[in-house]
């Protein structure tokens, strides 16, 4: 196999991830109205399954960066198709609180490893343009997204359990994971080169900067107010908005749809506008969306679809201005970033199914405003600190 088409197999590869991570991330959602009927939970079990689902993304995300280092990163993607399989064949026969909290972890960790994984790896790949080709990556995540939704709520209509839903796909996981398999990545990525005193002492001061800190805090307040989306919005609009549960899954595909979209067009003028103004942009647009969605009249839920557009590019463009400030260790670095997107995806879900339970879905669902607030709030910090930042 040539070198330019070795590029495109791996590039590929991190498509496939990332198609993966959005199929399997977003079952969650349709599903969760008919699992919390099944097992008779309330909205706060269900924000406990959540959390722990993000709390196997947290570990991953953490340890797969330094396992990327030790065995290679077509490791780690191997691994997290294997994390897959066992996670989704223990949930979908699972009856009680506690299996279905231990087995989501795995799917957690499973997809806490491609997300990871692919962005490293696809940011080594293309150097150049990185804010292009992780949109583009992400834009997978959304096609991923998008599907699920649909395939979901078909499913369920025809009166297929929710168990059944989850065990369909192993359809796709299993091939895509094969696929990693035949993966040839360049050989210096996987040798692992123990990192010398004053390599680890750059990593330290790379992530101590007041840059990469503020970063870490919006990706820890974005992922929070994407998955409780992704966890939340099926059951809101069912409840709050009276819309039915195909009806719903329509929103929910659209609102995908709409993402995807967005990442595709930001792919192609991220890099000339400006990663952090860009960022402050579109997470404005997502707080008025959110807004509008949550607390007007029901024909006002079609801003919630419109919120998919708005947070699209803030994952990869906040992922591209993070690479930027790499020194070395990029996968130590990543999956730093990534742990705080865990945290976040661990406490917006569970924040929200508590709030669900005490003051009802409207309100609680408006926690997703107050995190779009303090993206936009560290966002203006980031450029006072550092006056002109625009990459």
């Amino acid at each position: 196999m040539t070198g330019k088409h070795r590029i495109w197999h791996i590039t590929a590869g991190c498509f496939l991830s990332y198609f993966l991570f959005g199929f399997i991330d977003n079952l969650k959602g349709p599903v969760l109205p008919a699992l919390l009927a099944d097992a008779d939970f309330n909205y706060s079990d269900g924000g406990t399954i959540i959390f722990s689902e993000y709390t196997g993304f947290f570990a991953a995300t953490f340890l797969a960066g330094l396992l990327s280092d030790l065995f290679g990163k077509k490791f780690t993607l191997i691994l997290s198709g294997i994390c897959l399989i066992f996670g989704v064949v223990g949930y979908a026969s699972s009856s009680s609180l506690i299996f279905f909290i231990v087995f989501i972890f795995f799917i957690g960790l499973g997809l806490g490893s491609l997300e990871l994984s692919g962005s490293n790896i696809i940011s080594g790949v293309h150097v150049k343009n990185s804010g292009r080709y992780l949109n583009l990556l992400n834009a997978f995540y959304g096609a991923g997204s998008v599907l699920t939704p649909v395939l979901a709520g078909i499913l369920l209509n025809s009166g297929i359990s929710w168990r059944a839903v989850y065990r369909y796909s192993l359809m796709v996981i299993i091939p895509v994971t094969l696929y990693f398999m035949t993966m040839r990545l360049p050989r210096e990525e996987m040798k692992y080169k123990p990192a010398e005193k004053s390599g680890f002492r750059d990593i330290i001061q790379t992530v101590s900067r007041k840059e990469v800190i503020l970063m870490y805090i919006v990706i820890f307040a974005y992922v929070a107010a994407e998955i409780c989306m992704a966890t939340w919005m099926v059951e809101f609009l069912q409840r709050s908005k009276h819309i039915s549960a195909a009806g719903s899954s329509i929103y929910f595909s659209v609102y995908f749809a709409c993402m995807t979209a967005g990442r595709l067009l930001g792919s192609l003028f991220v890099d000339r506008i400006g990663h952090v103004k860009s960022l402050l942009i579109f997470s404005s647009m997502a707080a008025i969306c959110l807004a509008f969605g949550i607390f007007g009249p029901q024909t006002a839920a079609f801003f919630l679809v419109l919120t998919g557009f708005c947070f699209s590019i803030i994952f990869p463009t906040a992922t591209a201005v993070v690479t930027g400030y790499s020194s070395g260790s990029s996968g130590t670095l990543l999956g730093l970033f990534f742990a705080f997107g865990g945290l976040g995806g661990m406490t917006g879900p569970w924040l929200t199914g508590i709030m669900n339970d005490l003051l009802g879905l409207k309100w609680g669902m408006s926690v997703n405003i107050i995190f779009c607030a303090v993206i936009m709030i560290t966002l203006i910090i980031l450029r006072r600190i550092k006056p002109g930042t625009d990459k």
